[in-house]
């Protein structure tokens, strides 16, 4: 499991220190550079070999995996000409998304979010330069695939096109892994819901707090999505073609859908528990009516065994319990208390106290009798 955040740098120390996470893998450099005539893939053992292999085609993509070697990460800052406050945002992998505009390049911050049982984001910063596209992430594996195949394969126009369109299907890959995490959230939310239909447990009320907390820390991660990629936009270097801005115009409408998507989720973990405390409420008010039925049943069955509980002498007086001396008292005094029990029995059934609560198919059916019956009614009526 990744660690959640912990930035490394002291308060105060001096912008642009790179301070590694021990933890992080060691960076590894693959290049594929490409145009209309070809492509070329690479990989680069130092960041020396790199700048070999730059400029050989109208584009070039850098992609580096693992954050573990300070020095690599000052070499390519020192190779792309970076910024010192780009090389710390690039360590300090608790970025939210947002765009930078340098003189030479744009700094473009990205989260990717994966999800096995519990909920991943990762950071992925790009570097869109002249003929070049630089993308650093934290770990190994990622969603660009399906990018690198188009390259390969020269499926769609991304061959034709610039760096610029490059960073667009990488960003797009990003934005677009959230789909697949929300699928499996609904479909968590959808046993969920089973479970809690079949009887509340401790582990279905943990599930949906953890699921809520979950589904809240990627609504705050996806939001700001949205404002980074209206800013490519509106980008004023004019390293974004009009033809790109066109196809992140479709990108932005697919952070919204997310964004959306996500907002409900959260509506449904609210519904499931409201509906898991309506649940227990229900349980307990069953509870409680049993409890009172018995109460109601045995408390003057109580009063009159303790009637005649009383320690009275009937030598003394003929008003001191008669019935002591009666050959059939015991049969009577237990008569008494059976029918007094079946009379208060009889009394709640008809008051519709006992039994259990009909269900929503024995309402439509009980609706739809009287409604018939009416309609019936309606038509004799007529028919006189």
């Amino acid at each position: 499991m990744r660690k959640p955040f912990h930035r490394r740098t002291a308060p105060g120390a001096q912008p642009g220190t790179v301070i590694i996470d021990p933890e992080s893998p060691k960076p590894k450099i693959h290049v594929i550079a490409y145009g209309d005539d070809g492509v070329e893939e690479n990989d680069a053992e130092t960041v020396a070999d790199l700048a070999k292999l730059l400029h050989r085609k109208p584009v070039t993509w850098v992609n580096v995996d693992g954050l573990g070697d300070a020095a690599v990460i000052q070499q390519l800052g020192e190779l792309f000409g970076l910024h010192g406050l780009v090389l710390e945002d690039i360590v300090n992998v608790h970025q939210r998304s947002k765009l930078e505009e340098y003189d030479e390049y744009l700094y473009i911050v990205v989260r990717e979010a994966t999800f096995d049982t519990v909920l991943h984001t990762e950071q992925v910063s790009i570097i869109l330069g002249d003929g070049f596209v630089l993308t650093v992430q934290e770990w190994p594996g990622d969603c660009f695939e399906p990018v690198r195949q188009r390259i390969r394969k020269r499926l769609g126009r991304i061959r034709n096109a610039g760096p610029d369109h490059l960073a667009y299907a990488l960003i797009d890959s990003l934005i677009d892994s959230y789909f697949p995490v929300l699928e499996k959230y609904g479909e968590e939310l959808e046993r969920v819901e089973e479970r809690l239909l079949a009887g509340v447990s401790a582990t279905t009320i943990a599930r949906i707090h953890r699921l809520r907390s979950e589904l809240f820390i990627l609504r705050k991660t996806i939001w700001p999505h949205r404002d980074t990629i209206n800013e490519l936009l509106r980008d004023t270097t004019n390293r974004i073609s009009e033809e790109t801005r066109v196809y992140l115009r479709d990108c932005y409408d697919h952070s919204i859908q997310i964004i959306d998507v996500t907002e409900t989720c959260r509506e449904m973990c609210s519904d499931l528990r409201d509906f898991q405390f309506a649940q227990v409420s229900v349980r307990q008010n069953e509870v409680m009516k049993v409890l009172t039925i018995v109460s109601t049943i045995f408390i003057p069955l109580s009063f009159i065994a303790g009637v005649y509980g009383m320690n009275f002498d009937p030598k003394v007086s003929p008003w001191n319990m008669p019935e002591l001396r009666w050959w059939y008292g015991y049969p009577f005094a237990l008569g008494v208390m059976a029918a007094m029990g079946i009379a208060l029995l009889g009394f709640i059934w008809r008051r519709g106290w006992l039994g259990r609560e009909p269900t929503v198919e024995q309402m439509e059916k009980k609706l739809r009798r009287q409604r018939n019956r009416r309609s019936s009614q309606v038509d004799d009526s007529l028919s006189r």
